[in-house]
């Protein structure tokens, strides 16, 4: 074990972009105490993190590999690296920075920690992709196996993603601790909205804002989204759609609003720092994914204290219930998601209820500080009994 006063983590990443994960590791690394903390990320990206990774103090290798993979150059790079700061402990977050870390570990007693982050391999996720892609998938899959055994622990997102990554990657129980993503309390709860007007020059007091913070991807259920915003559209309910986020098929939707005579009704933000303000700014949260580990852009929505409508997969119905702190829609079915939305809109006065119980159970859960606590507990119990 290293000699410094404090253990020393080292957190292998794909990218430090504004996604999900990676800021549920920066919020992790804000609220860790006690560890000197090293981040290694692994391929080029805009890294739109960066700076706040940077503020912490915290000590930031970037390998830069340009290949969609590299894994041979990566684990080269990561072996050295490893070599050379000698940390007590790896934890891996990311399906091809995890199958790097550990072979890059594969002839050593350093301990690793991998993330289970998703249902990765469903039938959801390989229905959403072309044949030559369910292929490469399955390659994936059997990569993921294969090298799994060398992760000493597993830290799950959510429950609900825990059995089906034990059959994917064959790992036993005993080697899976569930923690959930966390967020800042007090960051939503000091957040001030902008003005209405900013966002939508044409907005009415009564009318409402509805917002989705995801990757724009079908997966993410934009395909539902935006059927279900024509329709509502259409059948004269006053609405606005915040898009806030990036993705591949956000020129899709672009055209879509274009072709439909909603521009004035949808703006596109892209990926943005100041989530916490958006949402409060907005009156609906939309969350329509096929597949998820622990959606944080819920828990943000949580926080946010605006109402939850959201599709029924099981990492979302294991902690909102429909009625008590959420309105939940079919999977896939945008008819369902803009008769939900419709009711909330025509009986208003349903939203106090599901924000206050949303609210107490995400401050209960999802605090960071709380979050944090649990894996270092799991830190130290790892490094004592190695």
């Amino acid at each position: 074990m290293s000699t410094n006063i404090s253990p020393k983590i080292l957190y292998t990443l794909d990218t430090i972009s504004l996604g999900g994960a990676e800021l549920s590791v920066l919020e992790l690394v804000k609220n860790l105490s006690g560890f000197d903390i090293h981040i290694v990320v692994i391929y080029r990206a805009k890294h739109g993190l960066k700076v706040d990774f940077e503020s912490l103090g915290v000590k930031l290798y970037f390998f830069d590999i340009i290949d969609r993979f590299g894994f041979w150059k990566a684990t080269k790079m990561l072996k050295k690296l490893i070599n050379e700061i000698q940390p007590d402990l790896i934890h891996a977050t990311h399906f091809r920075t995890e199958v790097i870390s550990r072979l890059a570990l594969l002839f050593s007693s350093f301990p690793l920690i991998g993330t289970l982050i998703s249902d990765t391999y469903s039938k959801d996720r390989y229905a959403l992709v072309s044949q030559r892609e369910q292929v490469k998938l399955e390659l994936y899959k059997w990569l993921n196996r294969l090298t799994a055994f060398r992760s000493d622990l597993f830290i799950s997102v959510s429950k609900a993603i825990v059995e089906p990554n034990k059959r994917y990657l064959w790992i036993k129980d005993y080697n899976i601790k569930v923690i959930p993503n966390g967020r800042d309390v007090s960051k939503y709860a000091n957040a001030k909205p902008y003005p209405r007007e900013s966002l939508f020059p044409t907005i009415s007091p009564l009318d409402k804002i509805l917002v989705s913070n995801s990757r724009v991807i079908k997966s993410k259920g934009f395909e539902e989204i935006f059927q279900a915003f024509k329709y509502l559209h259409e059948t004269n309910e006053n609405v606005y759609l915040l898009v806030i986020g990036d993705g591949l098929d956000l020129p899709l939707y672009q055209r879509f609003c274009e072709e439909n005579d909603l521009k004035d009704r949808v703006l596109f933000l892209g990926s943005r720092l100041d989530m916490a303000s958006l949402l409060k700014s907005a009156d609906i949260f939309w969350f329509a994914s096929h597949y998820e580990g622990s959606p944080g852009v819920v828990i943000e929505g949580m926080l946010s204290q605006i109402p939850i409508i959201s599709s029924n997969i099981p990492t979302v119905t294991e902690n909102l219930i429909h009625g008590h702190n959420a309105l939940l829609f079919k999977k896939g079915d945008w008819k369902d998601l803009a008769e939900r939305t419709k009711y909330l809109i025509r009986n208003w006065e349903v939203k106090d209820n599901l924000i206050k119980n949303a609210y107490e159970l995400a401050i209960d859960k999802f605090d960071i500080k709380s979050i944090a606590k649990q894996h270092e507990e799991i830190y130290h119990q790892l490094l004592a009994n190695p």
